[in-house]
C-alpha cells in the first residue's frame, strides 16, 4: 500500500524533525523552575525570558531559544535538584502533619506520660538522615535555612522525646 506507506514515511520525518525540540521543551517546562533560575536563564543568554501564558513553542523559537538548549538544560537541571530538595522538605513536613503525642495519665499518680505513636520514633529517625544529606547536597542554597530550622526542630523533638521517655523509664 504505497499511499499508506507515504503517510507514514510524512509522518514519521515530521516526528524526526521535531525531537531536537524535545530538550528545549522539557528544559522549559520544568516543574522546579522558579523566578531565579528563569533570572538565571535570562542572564545566561542576554535577554529577559519569562514564563507567561501567551508564550507558545513558536514564539520561543522566534526568540531562538533552540540556540541556547544546553544553557536552558543546565539550568533546568539545577532546578529540577532544588525542585527534588523542596519536595522532599514539603513531604516530611506533611508526614508530621498526623502525628499526635497523647499525653494520659499515669494510672491514679497524679503524673502524666506520654504515649508516642509507633511509627513516630522511626519516622523521626528516617527525617533527620534525610535532613543530614541534603546538608550536604550543592543544590541547598535556596533553601539551607529552611533545612537547618527543619534539622534543629528534629532534634530538639528528639532530645525532648528521649529525656521524656527515659524519665518515664523511671516510675
Amino acid at each position: 500500500m504505497p499511499q499508506v506507506l507515504a503517510v507514514t514515511q510524512h509522518y514519521r520525518q515530521k516526528v524526526e524533525d521535531f525531537k531536537p525540540y524535545i530538550p528545549l521543551i522539557q528544559g522549559l517546562r520544568n516543574q522546579g523552575m522558579r523566578i531565579r533560575h528563569w533570572d538565571q536563564l535570562s542572564e545566561d543568554v542576554g535577554f529577559n525570558i519569562r514564563p507567561k501564558k501567551d508564550l507558545t513553542f513558536q514564539k520561543c523559537l522566534d526568540m531562538k531559544l533552540d540556540t541556547y538548549t544546553e544553557q536552558i538544560n543546565k539550568v533546568s537541571e539545577v532546578a529540577a535538584k532544588e525542585y527534588a530538595i523542596e519536595q522532599a522538605l514539603d513531604k516530611m513536613e506533611a508526614q508530621w502533619e498526623p502525628v499526635l503525642f497523647e499525653v494520659l495519665e499515669y494510672k491514679d499518680t497524679g503524673t502524666y506520660i506520654i504515649k508516642s505513636p509507633d511509627d513516630a520514633s522511626q519516622l523521626l529517625d528516617d527525617h533527620i538522615v534525610m535532613t543530614q544529606s541534603m546538608n550536604f547536597s550543592p543544590f541547598k542554597k535556596p533553601f539551607e535555612e529552611r533545612i537547618q530550622n527543619w534539622e534543629k526542630t528534629l532534634r530538639v523533638t528528639q532530645d525532648v522525646l528521649d529525656e521524656w521517655l527515659a524519665c518515664q523509664g523511671q516510675f
